[in-house]
């Protein structure tokens, strides 16, 4: 019961995540590419040198305040650009901490970095899906629906989101009855056109997802793994008859790489009897890929890997999106048999 007073889930929050992650990766690169343009040079002079890792402490904090001390949607927004560019200057200069002589090029440091961001992921996608969010929940992100009105003005999207959430509130509830009055009261005004990042993010997304869901990048994808898993096999075949010893980088993603294969390989076979499931394997073969082989990568390639990633990132959308596909597909045809 404790648990269920203290943390009530925003239902507008995967936006405030996306922000806090996108900005913290940004951070990072942008600190790179900076220090390297430079030359890294020392923010001080003599015995003193200003650690980025500060500036990222201060946007963290300042991050921390504005939500202590503001309410709007606004608020948390800033809040979210904030600290994503704070903790990606905190999480830089990991390797001057996990190393006895503060080494900032540590080499392993950025696959370090790299697993961290995944797990922040990770944790961001299970936080709204560990249980499902209860009729509590809904009425009270209704209320910081409405509370908006009394900041700025309430919008067409805004009532219409409250309205979706008050739906799945129990209709006996007084609050619930109070508020669907509240409702029809308040002065709606039509949406404002999204600002410039929304604009690009929006424009970004629809040109990716037109991009992802074409038949062709689906088949040139399938194609490219196929070619990517003989080479893996290949190669791995070589390595057993000259038997070099490999760094644990190496070792960790040839068996990484080989385990991500095995799974193309049985997606390829079972392509002869169902896309859903062989789109599947492929889903579960980019995972590893994507949490284990480019772990291992980073460890040894460091920044220009990040190429690679990327590369792999996209393979993984084009497959859940040919699954989501396919699955209509299957849904569709169950009903027409029917």
């Amino acid at each position: 019961m404790i648990t269920k007073d203290l943390f009530v889930r925003n239902i507008e929050a995967d936006s405030y995540r996306e922000n806090f992650l996108v900005s913290a990766v940004v951070s990072v690169f942008l600190i790179r590419i900076f220090l390297e343009v430079t030359n890294y040079p020392q923010l001080g002079g003599g015995a003193f040198h200003i650690a980025h890792m500060l500036w990222g402490g201060f946007f963290m904090l300042t991050a921390l305040m504005i939500l202590f001390s503001f309410l709007s949607q606004k608020a948390l927004f800033m809040a979210s650009i904030l600290g994503g560019i704070g903790f990606g200057a905190f999480i830089d200069e990991l390797g001057k901490f996990v190393t006895s002589d503060n080494d900032y090029f540590f080499q392993p440091t950025i696959a370090i970095i790299y697993i961290i961001f995944v797990v922040l992921f990770l944790i961001s996608r299970f936080i709204p899906r560990y249980r499902e969010i209860s009729q509590r929940e809904y009425l009270v992100n209704a209320i910081e629906m409405i509370k908006e009105s009394a900041i700025n003005d309430f919008d067409v999207e805004e009532e219409k989101r409250a309205v979706e959430y008050l739906k799945k509130c129990d209709p006996h509830n007084p609050i619930v009855q109070s508020l669907r009055k509240l409702l029809t009261q308040i002065e709606v005004v039509p949406s404002p056109p999204p600002g410039l990042f929304n604009r690009f993010r929006k424009w970004l997304r629809t040109s990716y997802q037109s991009f992802a869901n074409s038949a062709f990048i689906l088949n040139v994808v399938i194609i490219y793994l196929t070619m990517q898993t003989v080479w893996i096999f290949t190669q791995t075949a070589l390595l057993f008859i000259d038997r070099p010893i490999l760094p644990f980088s190496e070792t960790g993603q040839l068996y990484a790489s080989i385990f991500a294969g095995s799974f193309i390989l049985i997606g390829l076979f079972a392509l002869r009897f169902s896309k859903f499931e062989a789109y599947r394997y492929f889903h579960i073969a980019m995972l590893i890929t994507i949490l284990l082989t480019q772990f291992f990568a980073l460890m040894r390639l460091q920044w220009y890997e990040i190429v690679t990633l990327i590369a792999n990132v996209f393979i993984l959308l084009v497959i859940n999106y040919a699954m989501v596909r396919e699955r209509k597909k299957v849904k569709l045809d169950k009903v027409i048999n029917v």
